[in-house]
C-alpha cells in the first residue's frame, strides 16, 4: 500500500493529525515492520540507526565520556525498531533508551512488543524526562502539507520542544537535496538552511548517511 493509497479519502486537518492518521492506518495495514513506518527496507532503516547512533558515540568519545552509557530519547520510535536494533548489539545494549511517540496505536504496539519494559515508551511530543541526547530517524520524512514552506517550521518547533530535555544535544537525519520540498509526500531539504537554523541551538554539524541516497545526519550540541 503507498503512501497515496493511505491518504486518499483523509480529510485535511493539523500536520499532526494528519501523520496520525497515516501512521495509524500503515500500522494496520503492515504491521510492527518497517513498511509500517513508510521505510523502503529493514537495511535503509539500519542504516540511518547506525548513522545516529555513531554520531552520538563520537559526541561522547569527543566529550571525554565514550565509555559512559547515555540516555537516549528516540522521537518518533514508531514500533521500536531502534530499541531491537540496539538490543542486538552489544555497544549499544547498555544505553537508556526512551522511546516517544504522537501515535497512540504505535505506542500501544511497542508495549506489546517490549512488555516487561513497556515503562520506557510514552505517548507525547517531548522526552518526559531529562536526557543526553534526542534522537529523530526518519521523524520527518514523511510530508502531508501541500505547502512544503511550512515544514522547517514544524521541524524547528519539534526540535525546540525537546531541545529543553536534552543534556548534551539532538541527532537527526533528514533527506537534502538542491531542488528542495515534497515529492511524493517526502520532504527534501535544504542542506545549508537546515544546518544554519540549527545553529540556534549550539554547534551544529553533519556527514552524509553511508548507504543511503540524499539522506544526511546532523549533530547538534551545546
Amino acid at each position: 500500500m503507498s503512501i497515496a493509497d493511505i491518504m486518499r479519502g483523509f480529510l485535511p486537518g493539523s500536520i499532526e493529525a494528519g501523520l496520525n492518521r497515516a501512521y495509524g492506518s500503515s500500522l494496520r495495514h503492515h504491521g510492527a515492520s518497517p513498511q509500517a513506518v513508510f521505510w523502503n527496507s529493514r537495511k535503509s532503516q539500519e542504516a540511518r540507526f547506525a548513522a545516529l547512533l555513531a554520531m552520538v558515540n563520537r559526541d561522547l568519545a569527543a566529550a571525554g565520556r565514550g565509555r559512559t552509557a547515555p540516555a537516549i530519547a528516540d522521537i518518533g520510535c514508531g514500533y521500536g525498531a531502534m530499541l531491537d536494533y540496539m538490543r542486538a548489539r552489544p555497544g549499544l545494549s547498555s544505553w537508556d533508551y526512551h522511546g516517544v511517540d504522537i501515535n497512540a496505536a504505535m505506542i500501544r504496539a511497542c508495549r506489546t512488543r517490549f512488555a516487561v519494559e513497556k515503562g520506557r515508551f510514552t505517548l507525547a511530543r517531548t522526552p518526559a524526562t531529562a536526557v543526553d541526547y534526542a534522537v529523530f530517524s526518519g521523524t520527518f520524512n514523511l510530508c502531508l502539507i501541500a505547502d512544503a514552506d511550512r515544514w522547517p517550521d514544524y521541524i524547528m518547533d519539534c526540535l525546540a520542544g525537546c531541545w529543553p530535555q536534552c543534556r548534551r544535544g539532538m541527532a537527526l537525519n533528514l533527506l537534502c537535496r538542491k531542488q528542495t520540498g515534497v515529492t511524493n509526500r517526502i520532504y527534501y531539504a535544504d542542506h545549508d538552511a537546515m544546518l544554519a537554523a540549527f545553529g540556534r541551538f549550539g554547534r551544529a554539524g553533519s556527514m552524509p548517511t553511508p548507504g543511503v541516497k540524499h539522506d544526511v545526519t546532523f549533530l547538534v550540541t551545546r
